[in-house]
């Protein structure tokens, strides 16, 4: 390996970008694949271990012993760059184009470009290919989002406090500050957080950080995990519908450890390297062979599925009635039942849910000696035992009819798998831990304010029944045969239950109804496979 420490690169303002530029031994030249975020390339000799998540261009090793040019750069007001950060905005996205070009130009580059990197190096990858640079080959795009807004930062229009101040402060600005390997530019005092609760509504500033995915026209293979909630997966799934041509992929793979695969070369031999093998070298792999799109069904233990399409259109809709029956599936304030007929209550009938609730601990989450229960203080909605497997695949909505005596309230959704329980086994978790809850597993959630349900927002009148249409985020989960699936409703969420991906709470207090009577039939619809 040859290694160029601190190339700098003109942008078209006039303001310079660092870059290391990595090389293989031999003449040359080579295709050649950029990575830029704004980690701080000088920190790149740390190790890819999930203590320093902001490790993310893969193994830079693997790629130039594979005959890559790899060119790392500090994004524009971060590490050596000179400039302003500004979360994506126009100047930076116009830096990936100059950078592109510019690396098309060197003696030691074929001119083939393409981008690596996950999360944020991928982000980057996806406004880079909306800005059409003419030496961008092609993308591999892999856990990144299409829509700051709407994927990361407000979900539904709720604020997602829990991963703006660890990214902000964690990955940004301390890294910076106190842990960087060199003096921080002014980026390191950029404030993702300010910038953003100063804009909670979608507007121009959004706009201009939304990737236009329509202007793309490289061939695209965009990768994603089904367990990214609240970050990657729903941008991933819609920038590849919204994708034109034919020139596009879709793998959607199960499991937590997306940031370990990415390092593995296993992993990079089946699904990253033949991608850039086919478009950068010429090689015929026959990585455009088959179906395009190919999923991996999370809890089934399957491998790889290939589909025509995503959504599948095969997928039936399901439908799954809010009901005030106990379904004596778990503690919670109303353990309601998921039916599936209609409801015959008459108008009027509903569930209350008064908030703050005096038994919260951390955030929504109830302890009690020492043991978190989610659910104990919010409401859920349970099926009674599935009588068989149940694959749900695609998109999901909630219907819910409810009323609020505020003018504004927040609506958190969660599916959950409980999990079956031998009965002996449950009578003893019953006897020796009272306050140990049923085994459950996330599938997936959902947001909305209550005023984001129009654009521009609006306030509710209090008292007023509303209809709203939740989006809840897609999935492909096999529930298996003697499981449950769980609706899970509150007006907030714990850092305890839903970790990194919590919202802000707000100071918030008063009384929602959610109602399921003939009138009202609030319900949840679901894909399923048959």
């Amino acid at each position: 390996m040859r290694t160029i420490k601190n190339e700098w690169i003109t942008a078209s303002d006039g303001v310079r970008i660092c870059t290391d530029v990595y090389l293989p031994d031999g003449d040359g030249p080579f295709p050649a694949l950029y990575a830029v975020a704004p980690y701080q390339k000088d920190l790149l000799h740390l190790p890819a271990v999930s203590m320093y998540r902001f490790i993310e261009t893969g193994p830079l090793d693997y790629w130039i012993g594979h005959g890559y040019a790899v060119v790392v750069g500090d994004q524009r007001g971060t590490g050596k760059s000179e400039g302003r950060f500004e979360l994506f905005g126009p100047a930076e996205q116009r830096d990936f184009y100059d950078t592109i070009e510019w690396i098309a130009s060197r003696p030691w580059s074929t001119g083939k470009v393409s981008m690596i990197g996950e999360s944020a190096y991928s982000v980057n990858q996806w406004l880079a290919a909306a800005q059409r640079p003419p030496h961008l080959t092609c993308a591999l795009i892999y856990s990144g989002f299409t829509n700051l807004y709407h994927d990361a930062v407000y979900h539904g229009g709720v604020y997602s406090m829990g991963f703006l101040n660890f990214w902000s402060t964690d990955q940004l600005r301390a890294g910076a500050t106190i842990g960087g390997s060199t003096p921080p530019r002014p980026g390191g005092t950029a404030d993702p957080v300010g910038m953003t609760l100063d804009r909670p509504v979608f507007d121009d500033w959004w706009e201009q950080r939304a990737v236009k995915v329509e202007d793309i026209d490289v061939p695209v293979l965009n990768i994603a995990w089904w367990y990214s909630i609240g970050l990657h997966l729903r941008g991933q799934l819609d920038g590849y519908e919204r994708l034109k041509g034919t020139d596009r992929r879709l793998v959607v793979l199960d499991g937590t450890d997306s940031h370990e695969r990415y390092y593995q070369p296993d992993f990079l031999d089946t699904h990253i390297r033949p991608w850039y093998d086919h478009w950068l070298k010429g090689v015929d792999n026959g990585v455009m062979d088959g179906p395009a799109v190919r999923i991996q069904v999370a809890n089934s233990g399957r491998p790889l599925r290939e589909e025509s399409e995503w959504p599948p259109r095969r997928a039936v809709p399901v439908t799954l009635y809010l009901d005030p029956e106990p379904a004596h599936a778990v503690l919670s304030l109303n353990d309601g039942s998921l039916a599936t007929t209609p409801p015959s209550p008459p108008e009027g009938t509903a569930t209350a849910y008064d908030y703050p609730n005096p038994e919260w601990t951390v955030g929504t989450t109830v302890i009690t000696d020492g043991i978190p229960q989610p659910t104990r203080g919010i409401l859920t909605f349970t099926t009674a035992p599935l009588e068989h497997d149940t694959e749900v695949t695609g998109k999901i909505t909630l219907v819910l009819y409810a009323e609020s005596d505020q003018t504004d309230t927040d609506f958190h959704v969660k599916i959950s798998e409980q999990k079956a329980v031998p009965k002996l086994r449950e009578a003893l978790m019953r006897k020796v831990a009272k306050n140990v809850p049923p085994p459950s597993a996330m599938v997936t959630r959902g947001w909305l304010k209550a005023s984001h349900r129009t654009r521009p927002p609006q306030p509710i009148e209090p008292g007023a029944v509303v209809r709203y249409e939740i989006e809840i985020w897609p999935t492909s989960y096999l529930f298996p045969k003697g499981s449950r699936i769980r609706l899970e409703i509150a007006n907030g969420d714990s850092a305890v239950a839903d970790g990194l991906f919590h919202h802000y709470y707000g100071h918030k207090a008063g009384r929602d109804l959610i109602h399921h009577d003939a009138d009202h039939p609030s319900h949840l619809v679901l894909p399923v496979i048959r």
